[in-house]
């Protein structure tokens, strides 16, 4: 088992051949906070003992109460979840005590809006008698650990949380933040805490059970770490663009393994910073794609969100200089070879007065601040804040809604 630390001070996992054993990182921020985030493979079989030893090597001499929800998406594609947890927890019945059967709960975005599932997933934990010694096991996509955690960091003897991400959108950062969201108001993370986690386990064989175009819509989170922190790692994803498009097992857990320590990071540096904020990094590309989610009803998927507001805010970032044509292009380009699309109609959608809509997703987040949009500073150099013109915004999606129609008619020649 290799452990890392990561105190304040950047440190790149290298992991060009991935270990069979597991890596596990410590995320610390001072007093604040500390938390494991285990890298794994096959988390729930009974050989496997990293789940044990995070759950109760701090009191092995405790036997712990568990009870664990699995999200609905993760029974789908491994329909034996529950009884492989359920044999985890025999096998390991001197540490683990698992108070009740697995339940399953529904994912996706949408779940997050419904105001009545905190108080139900609570109603739960004071069923159970869940306490801050007990643990209260999270398997599934960012969404439902979003919602478990909010929902838990509101009990007054709170349990102690283990998220277990089954997607790559998931495993690529979300997982790792010591965040906790859920959407009120219309508008997405707009309740939130900053309870961290007991441990985080990302097992590489979920991801597998994935789609390939379900993997790479989760990969775009990792892309935008790479650009934010990290311009070798981004050399390195243009580099095997083609394995992970075709969503291949290695070049997939390499690269959630590389996002996942720089999100690690970040919640080690700066676990004081509003790095969700208008200003902040984790605003870069989520601004835009928040508002494509909600008007698009959610069905578009926050991947491919993403990936839209990534591509608008280098081409803002190139109109204002903030960083060059050039990386604005290479961008593009390795969105495009991922099987990516830079376009979505709601982009250019405007109210009865001709004003874009999507500057209202800006403004929510800046709270009645002149709003900012966090502009890329060159590859792995982070955002800069930049007062947004809506002359400007408007050329960029015009630039972008352009090289969509010039690639759907080379489509239509090829």
């Amino acid at each position: 088992m290799l452990t890392i630390a990561l105190d304040g001070s950047v440190r790149r996992m290298q992991a060009c051949s991935l270990p069979e054993s597991a890596v596990i990182v410590h995320v610390r921020a001072s007093a604040s906070f500390e938390y494991p985030v285990c890298f794994t493979s096959d988390v729930f079989s009974p050989m496997n003992r990293d789940l044990r030893h995070l759950i109760a090597g701090r009191e092995p001499d405790v036997r712990h109460r568990v009870a664990a929800i699995v999200d609905r998406g993760a029974i789908a594609a491994q329909p034996e979840l529950n009884l492989h947890i359920e044999r985890y927890a025999r096998c390991h019945n001197d540490a683990l005590d698992l108070v009740a059967p697995p339940i399953v709960q529904g994912g996706g975005e949408s779940m997050k809006d419904d105001a009545t599932l905190p108080a139900r997933l609570q109603a739960y934990v004071h069923a159970l008698e869940l306490d801050r010694r007990s643990v209260l096991l999270v398997v599934g996509g960012a969404s439902l650990l979003d919602l478990v955690g909010f929902a838990a960091s509101m009990v007054q003897s709170a349990p102690r949380v283990v998220r277990v991400p089954t997607t790559t959108l998931a495993q690529a950062g979300p997982a790792v933040l010591p965040k906790s969201a859920i959407n009120a108001f219309g508008t997405k993370d707009f309740l939130c805490t900053f309870r961290a986690p007991y441990a985080v386990v990302c097992d590489r064989r979920f991801v597998e059970t994935q789609k390939t175009r379900e993997k790479v819509f989760g990969l775009v989170q990792a892309v935008r770490a790479a650009l934010l922190w990290d311009e070798e790692l981004f050399d390195w994803i243009v580099l095997h663009a083609h394995r992970l498009a075709s969503g291949e097992r290695d070049a997939v857990a390499e690269l959630l393994q590389q996002s996942a320590a720089l999100h690690a990071d970040l919640a080690a540096t700066a676990p004081n910073e509003d790095v969700y904020g208008p200003e902040g990094p984790l605003a870069f590309g989520a601004w835009s794609a928040d508002r494509i989610e909600l008007h698009t009803e959610r069905r578009i998927r926050q991947g491919e969100a993403l990936a839209v507001g990534i591509a608008l805010d280098t081409t803002l970032g190139a109109l204002h200089g903030t960083n060059t044509e050039a990386e604005r292009e290479s961008i593009h380009r390795l969105l495009e070879r991922l099987g990516l699309r830079l376009w979505h109609d709601t982009l250019g959608n405007v109210d009865s007065e001709g004003r874009l809509l999507l500057l209202d997703g800006l403004s929510e987040r800046s709270f009645g601040r002149s709003p900012h949009v966090p502009l890329l500073q060159g590859i792995g150099n982070g955002v800069i804040p930049h007062e947004l013109r809506e002359d400007v915004l408007r050329e960029a999606i015009t630039r972008l809604a352009h090289r969509d129609a010039h690639r759907a008619h080379a489509f239509a020649l090829a």
